[in-house]
């Protein structure tokens, strides 16, 4: 890295918080990220997160983040703000950076333009340095309708609303359907040969999905090596020995109080172009909700783009989804 690169990115651009430190994010911060994350919630009303959900972050996108990622710590360790761009490898069409930002409730409205400038520029680097000829982009996604000032934030750095999703919700004391797999099909439960087969499958699921890029190998590990992965109830198609459909499961009992109710979620599923419309997204989902019912959960969740081009939104609320809230993906392009 150059030093202009370095001066740059100088946490000394960033404003002074009552003696606290600013520094670059390191695996061991994982439980104060946490804590700052869950004190957001309390205003946000996201998600809460524990410290294990954070690692998993250095293992999506640590391998820069002693140059894309800042803190603010205070004297007595806990953390007040965050921001980092992770940038994937992999890409194939756009190279894409996702923006996150985290300031504690008590002090926001101080720092939050010089730490989104600096996120911006920390990332915005990073994409330039890739020499492929392919377009770039900063991304910022789960910005619920509620969260009007981080909106505002965003939209005065230029970025803009470019997609919406809608977390979506079934109630699993209502009757369930069968949906069968076709003739010839077959299902095996997660294992570490069938992980390989499920990332084939997504990448080509969703090449034709919005600013969809392929995930990388090393990256696929950590969206399912977790306390909150449901191996059994995540399955992976196959039409003979070629995989052609996959579905992950997993649950995350610390936000049950929050929510009110007991629940799963379906946090990925996809089918290859070439066998779609033959029900295995309606059979596989069915098996989920019925594995989660047997479970003694009350609902099941899934998130889907509300501009899906697959037609998968008429498939979850013809099986009983009905939409409970709505985000927005902000988007701005980098030169």
């Amino acid at each position: 890295m150059s030093d202009r690169y370095r001066c740059r990115m100088d946490h000394r651009n960033l404003p002074p918080l009552d003696g606290a430190v600013w520094r670059a994010l390191v695996p061991g911060d994982a439980e104060a990220m946490a804590d700052l994350q869950n004190a957001c919630f309390e205003v946000d009303r996201t998600y809460r997160i524990t410290s294990g959900e954070m690692r998993d972050e250095f293992d999506r996108f640590g391998e820069h983040a002693d140059e894309d990622s800042i803190g603010a710590f205070a004297q007595n360790g806990s953390m007040l703000a965050l921001g980092w761009c992770g940038v994937p490898p992999g890409a194939e069409t756009e190279h894409r950076g996702f923006v996150w930002i985290l300031v504690h409730p008590d002090i926001r409205g101080r720092i939050d333009d010089a730490l989104l400038d600096w996120v911006e520029t920390a990332g915005s680097a990073r994409l330039r340095s890739f020499d492929d000829g392919l377009p770039a982009a900063l991304y910022r996604y789960e910005i619920l309708d509620g969260m009007v000032d981080e909106a505002a934030l965003l939209e005065r750095h230029g970025f803009v609303p470019a997609r919406y999703f809608t977390e979506n919700l079934r109630d699993l004391s209502l009757p369930i359907d069968t949906a069968p797999l076709a003739g010839g099909l077959t299902t095996r439960s997660w294992t570490e040969e069938v992980s390989g087969d499920a990332l084939t499958v997504h990448n080509a699921a969703f090449a034709d999905h919005w600013a969809s890029q392929p995930i990388a190998p090393e990256q696929w590990a950590s969206y399912h090596d977790n306390e909150f992965f449901l191996p059994q109830t995540s399955l992976v198609v196959y039409d003979g020995d070629q995989p052609v459909a996959y579905m992950q499961c997993s649950k995350y009992p610390h936000d049950w109080d929050d929510r009110g109710r007991t629940e799963a979620w379906i946090e990925g599923i996809g089918t290859i172009r070439s066998h779609r419309g033959r029900g295995i997204a309606s059979a596989l989902i069915t098996m989920a909700m019925r594995a989660f019912r047997e479970d003694d959960m009350e609902y099941a969740i899934l998130g889907v783009d509300s501009e899906n081009p697959t037609g998968a939104n008429r498939i979850y609320e013809r099986l009983g989804f009905v939409p409970e809230r709505r985000s927005t993906a902000f988007r701005k392009p980098v030169q």
